[in-house]
């Protein structure tokens, strides 16, 4: 979100339906940005200014690889020098979409992972709702910590059940969600303490409830 007016459009356009389950909405608003680069600086989280610094991330482990194509969720028009994210963020995919995979038996698109200032700065000239490449509004992917997840495709059961899952997980302080309209994704930077969360007790059994449902309880996931 760059400026007011996009942030007005977002808001406006969803589909009045939605507003009845506002609850579990992933809504965007001028805060958004803010709020992730806030985590970002937190972590301590670099931005990637090019393609050979993500490079030497990963030869340090700060970074690492994605598979174009697994069981349960495959790679979309992303260019191989950036198809990289954070290890949490890497943890997060694959259990988020072994769970989907078991649910309804499709695989999730991932249409964005790390960017550099560079490719961001593109997608602005090609995107108006993108954020900004550099400042205090620049966008989380650069960071590696975010991934974005097409719509395209889902069914209507298929994304509220991704909605139930990212709005408890953001409720809960795992990650920040936030579903765009304009761009049909589900946009996610998932926070370095997620490991923590997949490692804690009764997450096995947490994880087939979520799978079979989509309805996690906010209570447990905050254990």
């Amino acid at each position: 979100m760059r400026s007011l007016l996009p942030g007005i459009f977002v808001v406006l356009s969803f589909p009045i339906w939605m507003w009845a389950g506002g609850r579990r909405l992933l809504v965007a608003n001028l805060s958004s940005q803010a709020i992730q680069n806030a985590h970002a600086d937190a972590e301590n989280l670099s931005r990637m200014r090019d393609v050979a610094m993500i490079h030497s991330f990963a030869r340090h482990g700060y970074l690492v690889s994605v598979p174009s194509s697994t069981r349960a969720y495959y790679l979309h028009a992303i260019p191989a020098p950036y198809r990289y994210c954070r290890p949490w963020t890497r943890l997060f995919l694959d259990r988020l979409s072994r769970q989907f995979y078991a649910r309804f038996r499709q695989r999730l698109r991932v249409t964005s992972l790390v960017r550099t200032v560079g490719r961001q700065r593109m997608l602005t000239r090609i995107n108006d709702n993108a954020a900004d490449a550099t400042g205090e509004l620049q966008s989380s992917h650069l960071t590696g910590a975010t991934v974005d997840i097409s719509k395209h495709s889902m069914s209507e059961a298929e994304r509220n059940w991704m909605r139930n899952v990212l709005y408890s997980l953001r409720q809960s302080g795992h990650l920040y969600a936030i579903e765009e309209f304009q761009e049909p994704v589900f946009h996610i930077m998932v926070y370095a303490s997620y490991p923590q969360y997949a490692k804690g007790p009764n997450r096995k059994a947490e994880d087939s409830v979520v799978a079979s449902s989509g309805e996690p309880s906010p209570e447990a996931e905050a254990q």
